[in-house]
């Protein structure tokens, strides 16, 4: 089969309001609470409530990411619109971590820039592969540890106003840059993987042909 493109309409004939893809959003509605309770200890890093509030509805956010996937194929909700749909909003709630930390905890600014630049082309990619090609783009394993290393980053920064006002704490509890940095070494890795992965079907499209008998071709991308 050669590759082809979809038009947008196509996102929207199989079911929308599915319980998978309510999860998948629900983790972008959590991001005002969020940023609400997150300014209100950056402000007061001594009241450990807000604190608390805040890591609570951070480990929502990623058992909801769980979640989603997990009843999508128990109920059989799989659906192209909730395939796009899920990585979108862990972008945007990605984001807003990163965003949070280096308004209020000293992320490094330069890193979100580049994190912002990475996750723009994943979705103008990710656009360009269905209504261009009609394939569907699938993850790699540097996109999911990128994930949780944002997490772990966003969590340490959080902690930190609170560990340094501790005594007999460790140096490197106070070296959350150490996670930055290491978020970056991912970006840029998944970034090299992405390019060598998706080269010729961008730019090469008429030496593509899918064969749905091919496994290792199934684990780049699917025809959609």
């Amino acid at each position: 089969m050669q590759v082809e493109g979809k038009k947008a309409k196509e996102l929207l004939e199989e079911r929308v309001f599915t319980l998978s893809n309510f999860l998948s959003v629900s983790r972008v509605l959590m991001l005002p609470f969020f940023f609400y309770t997150t300014s209100k200890y950056a402000n007061d890093p001594t009241d450990l409530d807000y604190l608390s509030y805040s890591i609570t509805l951070c480990l929502a956010a990623v058992l909801s990411d769980y979640l989603d996937g997990l009843f999508a194929r128990l109920l059989q909700q799989e659906t192209i619109l909730g395939r796009y749909l899920d990585p979108v909003c862990d972008k945007f709630v990605t984001l807003g971590g990163l965003g949070v930390a280096s308004y209020y905890f000293r992320f490094p600014v330069w890193i979100l820039i580049i994190y912002v630049i990475r996750e723009i082309l994943g979705v103008w990619l990710g656009g360009f592969l269905y209504f261009k090609r009609g394939l569907q783009g699938r993850p790699n394993w540097w996109g999911k540890f990128g994930v949780g290393i944002v997490a772990l980053s966003v969590l340490w920064y959080m902690l930190l106003p609170h560990l340094e006002t501790l005594e007999s704490v460790p140096s490197y509890y106070l070296k959350p840059e150490l996670s930055a940095y290491v978020l970056l070494v991912v970006l840029v890795c998944g970034v090299v993987a992405y390019i060598t992965r998706y080269w010729e079907v961008v730019f090469h499209p008429e030496k593509l042909v899918i064969d749905p008998e091919n496994k290792k071709q199934a684990k780049k991308y699917r025809k959609l």
